[in-house]
């Protein structure tokens, strides 16, 4: 992973983490509120029934003359007293006996009160007085809870955001890795021509005659150089080119095509038979001969030396064969993708067929390939009648 990489999986991670953080503490924040009403609600109940529980333990012993017994409530984190209608303790086992009597409710840092006072004196007792600590205990495991899923949330959206982070990336660092590639293979199409031309005019300048072989290299490095700049220009300029669609022969059109890339056939040993019939079309020229010319490009890369092109126009069907090493039934559909390339043997960008594929969509023009693995290769083109 590069410094840019790094740099761009860090920025998200932050931005995602941060954003998600907050969320968690605001949702973490209404839930500590929410857990703190129900504690105090469920202390004010404890000690609300300790006090009557106790006021009826009182009713009772005075109903059957008893001596009433004072019993501390079995729950460890309350306890009750009982005063008299000055406030002296009777029966007590409270923590703190200093009661603000006026108060039903109250608390300080350390415990909460509730205050009963009787409508009418039992046994002598006026107040009751609920007092309860357990109130900081539960708030304390409240907030322990919520720091513990606040933690292990933000953990889990930490992986989450670099697993999201990995998958956004992949498509972003497999592109670039075909920009590369793709920039690689620029240089080293644009090396063997240009090294050819640089070496010819060498020659041309060392002799005091022209050798029609120097000037037929010459020849074809310029074709090839020409071949690249068109499939470079469409790249580059094809959305924003005017389309002129006008009426043609399709048929002179190939044979143009043909004819241009007669110097490059010849000095690799191969020939190219055509057997064409007059088709007139509506359609751009400029745009349908880069697609013949890209087509034409790749039956000779990918043919055998030596042997033999096909090019056959019947009934607004354009079919190109070459005998090579034929296409995988796999690589069929993926040879006409951008940047792909079937062989890393041969040279190319990956863009011709990308090209091809662009034009046929544009105009209707379907496109079809039949191959025979390590015989021949036929490109089918169905164009639409004018």
């Amino acid at each position: 992973m590069n410094k840019e990489e790094k740099r761009a999986l860090i920025g998200f991670l932050g931005i995602y983490t941060l954003s998600a953080f907050v969320l968690i503490s605001i949702i973490a924040f209404l839930y500590y509120n929410r857990g703190i009403v129900s504690i105090s609600d469920k202390c004010s109940i404890q000690m609300r029934n300790a006090s009557l529980m106790a006021e009826k333990e009182l009713m009772q012993a005075e109903m059957n003359k008893q001596i009433y017994k004072f019993t501390p409530p079995k729950n460890g984190r309350l306890r009750l007293g009982l005063f008299d209608k000055n406030g002296k303790v009777l029966y007590s086992n409270l923590k703190d006996n200093k009661i603000f009597f006026a108060n039903k409710a109250y608390k300080n840092n350390r415990h909460e009160y509730h205050v009963h006072k009787l409508d009418t004196p039992i046994l002598g007792v006026s107040y009751i007085v609920a007092e309860n600590d357990g109130s900081k205990s539960e708030k304390i495991k409240l907030i322990t809870i919520i720091l513990t899923t606040m933690f292990a949330s933000v953990v889990f959206i930490l992986f989450v955001g670099y697993l999201l982070s990995k998958v956004l990336l992949k498509p972003i660092r497999d592109r670039i890795k075909k920009l590369n590639r793709f920039i690689r293979d620029s240089s080293h199409e644009l090396n063997t021509p240009v090294s050819a031309l640089i070496m010819s005019t060498s020659s041309i300048k060392n002799s005091k005659e022209l050798n029609p072989r120097v000037l037929n290299h010459i020849s074809v490095s310029a074709k090839l150089i020409s071949q690249i700049y068109n499939t470079l220009s469409f790249v580059a300029f094809n959305d924003i080119d005017d389309r002129y669609d006008e009426k043609f022969d399709l048929k002179e059109l190939i044979e143009e095509s043909v004819r241009f890339f007669d110097e490059i056939v010849k000095s690799r040993g191969n020939t190219i038979e055509c057997s064409l019939q007059n088709t007139p079309v509506f359609l751009d020229k400029t745009r349908i001969q880069k697609v013949i010319n890209n087509l034409l490009s790749n039956a000779l890369k990918y043919s055998f030396q030596k042997s033999k092109i096909e090019v056959i126009l019947k009934e607004y069907t354009l079919c190109i064969i070459n005998e090579g090493e034929g296409i995988n039934e796999d690589d069929q559909k993926a040879i006409f993708k951008r940047f792909e390339r079937r062989s890393k043997s041969e040279g190319g960008f990956g863009i011709g067929l990308d090209i091809v594929q662009s034009v046929c969509n544009e105009y209707n023009i379907k496109i079809e390939v039949e191959s025979i693995p390590n015989k021949k290769t036929t490109f089918f083109l169905i164009f639409p009648k004018a």
